[in-house]
């Protein structure tokens, strides 16, 4: 797809933005709220598996390592799209009202959920992961970086996760709800990067992809099944009512259409060992998985906001604003790499040689 295309594409989607917002403000900040963390947590799981690879090495990184770069190269501006959120902070959070007229529990709550606070920890979150992406970016990042670029990460994705996603409802309150993003993340952006990339790797390395990729699934299983375990068997109404409006009317059923094409069948499918290193097999997976990525990323926003028909219409422009924005963004080569058209000779050299330089690196 060219640069023209491109800027066609995005001209015309924020068009349909401005149009949407003038006629409803409020509908257009939860459209681009939806979108962005819909987007956002991609590349961010894209930075956790390059830092990942940089603590335990191996070729399935250094094969599949351009298409990490490109999803975590888009972070930056990512940063910048979320801003025009925070004028519009009264209009998506109920605990902006005034204090009176909030529950006792919220109200308890505001020396950590208040204005200046939440948006001076916003602006951190998305300086540490800007600072971070032009980090890993970098054609040889230290590895002695990888560890504590981890822990801060995990860090600053959990309390953003409190802040933007938990708060919108802000009577819940769950432990591992960050721990659930992360997982979340993750998965999501192996399965983007085996649909981008599957075809230029090779077997080995599609194998080790996948093994990877079943571990993080499972990871967000058991911690999303934690967490509606103890949530429910609790029976606390202020927490309970979280998982109650996502049962209702339609959601319910997307939200269990979701865990089956992001969990269930994907599961089934990387079962078989062999099927793991055919790249045909792994694309049909992943596709499987990211349209299930995608239903539950809603499913987790939208319940939680009291919507127009102008928020839910402008809610696929508004992806298709930022995606079209983040291709732009990366420039034409970057976007070969992303799109998955680097060659597969290459890779292995580049593979080869990071191989040969760990070993040496080993025995000195």
């Amino acid at each position: 797809m060219t640069s023209k295309t491109l800027a066609l594409i995005l001209a015309t989607a924020l068009l349909l933005c401005l149009i949407g917002g003038f006629l409803d403000p409020r509908g257009l900040a939860q459209a681009w709220l939806a979108a962005w963390i819909t987007l956002a947590f991609l590349s961010l799981g894209a930075m956790a598996i390059l830092m990942v690879h940089g603590i335990t090495g191996g070729a399935w990184g250094h094969e599949s390592e351009p298409v990490w770069k490109a999803l975590a190269a888009v972070t930056p501006l990512l940063a910048l799209a979320l801003l025009p959120l925070l004028p519009f902070l009264g209009a998506l959070f109920p605990w902006m009202a005034p204090t009176e007229s909030l529950p006792e529990v919220v109200q308890r709550k505001q020396f950590y959920l208040n204005g200046p606070f939440f948006i001076g920890r916003t602006l951190f979150y998305l300086l540490v992961w800007s600072l971070m992406a032009w980090w890993l970016c970098r054609p040889t990042p230290a590895r002695r970086w990888h560890a504590p670029g981890l822990i801060l990460w995990a860090l600053t994705v959990t309390f953003f996760s409190y802040d933007w996603i938990m708060s919108l409802e802000p009577k819940f309150y769950s432990d591992v709800f960050g721990m659930e993003r992360m997982m979340f993340s993750a998965s999501g952006a192996l399965a983007l990067g085996l649909i981008l990339e599957a075809g230029s790797l090779r077997d080995d390395v599609r194998l080790d992809l996948a093994n990877i990729w079943l571990a993080a699934l499972l990871g967000w299983a058991f911690v999303s099944f934690s967490q509606l375990i103890i949530i429910w068997s609790g029976n606390m109404p202020d927490e309970i009512l979280w998982y109650l409006q996502r049962d209702a009317a339609a959601w319910g059923w997307i939200g269990r259409l979701s865990v089956l094409l992001f969990l269930v069948i994907p599961f089934a499918m990387l079962l078989p060992t062999a099927a793991k290193r055919r790249a045909g097999w792994l694309r049909m997976t992943a596709l499987i998985a990211l349209t299930g990525y995608l239903l539950h990323g809603q499913w987790l926003i939208w319940p939680s906001l009291p919507t127009t028909a102008w928020a839910w219409l402008l809610g696929p422009t508004a992806i298709v604003a930022l995606l079209a924005l983040c291709l732009l963004w990366l420039g034409h080569d970057r976007r070969q790499t992303l799109l998955g058209k680097s060659d597969k000779s290459q890779n292995s050299a580049r593979a080869r040689s990071f191989v040969r330089r760990e070993v040496r690196h080993e025995n000195s």
